[in-house]
């Protein structure tokens, strides 16, 4: 891991609830009733800037309802590290068990492993592999890549690994866990970044 810059834990917790609310399920049915499937650039484009826009002006403690609305656990871990921006590389971090549908099999290592898994895997016909929302997902955040890397609201979130047991809990342990951003990182990997640039979350005591 390459740490850059320090960050307060506000512009994690801005980034969380903005990434969230622009793929949330309601969103994604909405642009299903509109027949969209992959948003055009100029549409994702505006979608980032409304969504922006309307949690730039929430108080922090806004932020920490909804965080901890959605799950508790998270706001407090949030709170208790120390942030910021910097670079890991794709064998130090691991995804969700069993994140956007893939098979836990899948995420059992790390974020490179389980990007040349699933690229593997899906070169496959199989009418199973074809449910799985990870292969819409992906090819949909790998289409738009360059205006997703560009935001900062839209890094992914990773945090000491183990810090949240139920996020990789049977699975190998890593330097550290996305908690949020599974799907971009995957993206990402599966298109041949070897580093992640992201919010990383470090223990205090080893920063002291």
């Amino acid at each position: 891991m390459k740490l850059l810059k320090k960050v307060k834990s506000l512009e994690v917790k801005r980034c969380f609830v903005i990434s969230n609310r622009f793929t949330s399920k309601k969103m994604r049915k909405d642009a299903l009733k509109k027949h969209i499937t992959t948003p055009a650039k100029e549409t994702f484009s505006k979608n980032i800037a409304i969504n922006k826009d309307a949690v730039l002006k929430l108080e922090e403690a806004a932020l920490d309802l909804i965080i901890s609305t959605e799950y508790r656990k998270r706001l407090k871990v949030y709170d208790s590290v120390d942030w910021h921006i910097g670079f890991v590389d794709l064998s130090e971090v691991g995804l969700w068990k069993g994140a956007g549908g893939i098979p836990k099999t899948w995420t059992h290592g790390s974020l490179s492993d389980s990007a040349k898994k699933m690229s593997s895997e899906l070169k496959k016909i199989d009418f199973r592999l074809s449910r799985i929302r990870a292969r819409k997902v992906v090819s949909e955040i790998i289409s738009l890549r360059t205006i997703i890397k560009k935001e900062k609201y839209l890094l992914p979130i990773i945090l000491p690994g183990g810090t949240i047991s139920t996020c990789r809990k049977g699975m190998l342990k890593m330097k550290g866990d996305i908690d949020d951003g599974c799907m971009r990182s995957l993206a990402f990997a599966i298109n041949g970044d070897k580093k992640i640039k992201a919010y990383i979350g470090t223990k205090r005591e080893e920063n002291a």
